[in-house]
């Protein structure tokens, strides 16, 4: 052996000694704390798990390691994926769990359940049922029930006109402002369904809508309009003193009163009879129809009754209004049109009470709604304030020399003047006035409701006051009469119904 290779020897021997480790290396497998391969744990080592990270609900519970060296996660309390439906943590379902449910014990018609891998239902394997209150696929709305007109349709679409939320039911409200009505949307924009100021009850005016999609009924109107004698004017129920007597009352229900006298040329158009007026105490066909006794003037109201289709007001007995001619009118006092009745309840035209006259010629109780009106029984004419002149509001007093007076010998066209309170024009002038009631002294005391005068009697009576009178005969209380039969160039009417 050479010295080199000695000395080779001898290095190696060195290094070999050197590098010995005196503590004694573990052995491989579980227990050793070191993670060997196929192990989840070993001792403290961990992996950096917890028991949130391993997907258990109790996230703040200890992890540890079992002798086998698999978790220990008794302290982690429930989580999904262990089969167990844990209800308290929000599961629905586990695994193949399903909690005894169903696509059809869930609401679904028919299909098959599954669990997710957040152990909440699957249903995408149910077949959906319009109508069970659960949104399913292909559904926009679905209300818990199959009917239309409520926001979710019968095949849980929305409708229109209303909008709906995604829950589970639907909840559905309308779209005021859409101009669609829907819902309990009585009307929206234009649209009114239908309804009209009529319908609801009016006898006229224009229905409109408000924001909040409620009828607007204040362009609605209690007048009525006649295509045959033009507007009547609504005068409200109420009670009036009817003289200076504070315990003298008078209650009127409510009623509705041409605007005008009835003209010559409504009277023609009307009876197709012949115009009775004399002429030369007339200025044309819309001055009032004059000439008029009382009978003539019940006759009248009970053929333009016919003729729009309403139903009579008054009996004659024997006579047949719907043929009655001009020339069957007694000209004298007759005992059979003496005894005419009036069917109250009709909604025919008549002839107005004395206390219905005398109440719309007052103004009724628009001074002061629904209070008694204790002063207009002493107006010196109808419209009157107590500084305004006659003459702007009656044609009267041609054979006077009062201020205010006509000078022209003869009527003058309807409305020629200002109107009362209440729109009623010549209520005060022009021709007299027939009303319903027979005369019979003084009015009864006390308090009377819708008085239509005695049962008989010898003169009826007429109100207002005429063209060549003074105007001591336009004031709203005086009461002259007159035999029914009378015709006279100063003698018109006008009309009412309900």
């Amino acid at each position: 052996m050479t010295n080199r290779t000695t000395l080779l020897t001898l290095l190696a021997t060195c290094l070999t000694l050197w590098s010995c480790d005196d503590n004694p290396k573990p052995k491989e497998g579980c227990g050793n704390g070191l993670l060997d391969l196929g192990e989840q744990c070993d001792g403290a080592a961990l992996q950096g798990a917890t028991c949130a990270s391993l997907g258990y609900y109790n996230t703040v519970g200890i992890l540890a390691c079992r002798a086998d060296c698999t978790y220990d996660v008794s302290d982690c309390g429930a989580r999904c994926g262990d089969s167990t439906v844990d209800v308290g943590d929000g599961e629905q379902c586990d695994g193949q769990n399903l909690f005894g449910n169903s696509c059809q014990s869930l609401g679904y018609g028919s299909g098959v359940l599954a669990c997710g891998d957040d152990c909440t239902y699957d249903t995408s394997g149910c077949t959906g049922t319009c109508g069970n209150g659960i949104m399913e696929t292909g559904e926009s709305c679905d209300d818990g029930n199959a009917s239309n007109m409520d926001g979710c349709s019968s095949s849980c679409d929305v409708e229109v006109g209303w909008e709906c939320d995604l829950d589970s039911p639907s909840l559905c409200t309308t779209t005021c402002g859409d101009s669609i009505r829907a819902g309990d949307e009585a009307c929206d924009g234009n649209d009114l369904g239908g309804e009209s100021c009529e319908s609801l009850g009016y006898p006229g005016g224009t229905l409109g809508c408000s924001i909040e999609c409620t009828f607007n009924e204040s362009q609605c109107t209690m007048d009525r309009l006649s295509p045959n004698i033009g507007m009547l004017k609504n005068v409200p129920a109420g009670t009036f003193q009817r003289d200076a007597t504070a315990t003298n009352l008078s209650t009127v229900s409510a009623f509705r009163m041409s605007q005008y006298e009835i003209t010559r040329a409504q009277w023609t158009a009307v009876t197709g009879w012949a115009d009775p007026s004399n002429t030369g105490y007339s200025s044309g066909t819309e001055d009032p129809v004059q000439q008029v006794s009382w009978y003539d003037a019940i006759a009248f109201c009970n053929k333009l009754s016919l003729l729009e289709g309403l139903t009579p007001v008054y009996a004659v007995s024997g006579v047949d209004f719907s043929t009655l001619t001009y020339a069957q009118i007694p000209a004298a006092d007759d005992a059979a049109w003496n005894a005419a009745t009036a069917n109250w309840a009709a909604d025919g035209y008549r002839l107005p009470t004395e206390m219905e006259w005398m109440w719309a010629a007052m103004g009724a109780d628009l001074a002061a709604p629904g209070v008694t009106n204790t002063t207009g029984h002493a107006k010196s004419f109808a419209g009157s304030t107590g500084t305004n002149a006659i003459g702007d509001y009656a044609v009267f007093g041609y054979e006077t020399s009062e201020f205010g007076r006509t000078t022209t010998q003869r009527t003058n066209p309807v409305g020629s003047k200002l109107a009362n309170e209440l729109g009623l024009y010549d209520i005060s002038g022009n021709v007299w006035e027939w009303a319903w009631d027979w005369y019979g002294g003084p009015l009864p005391a006390g308090t009377v409701t819708d008085y239509r005068g005695p049962s008989t009697g010898t003169v009826r009576v007429v109100r207002g006051g005429n063209w060549n009178a003074s105007s001591s005969n336009c004031t709203v209380a005086y009461r002259p009469t007159l035999i029914p039969q009378y015709r006279n160039y100063v003698f018109g009417f006008r009309v009412v119904r309900p």
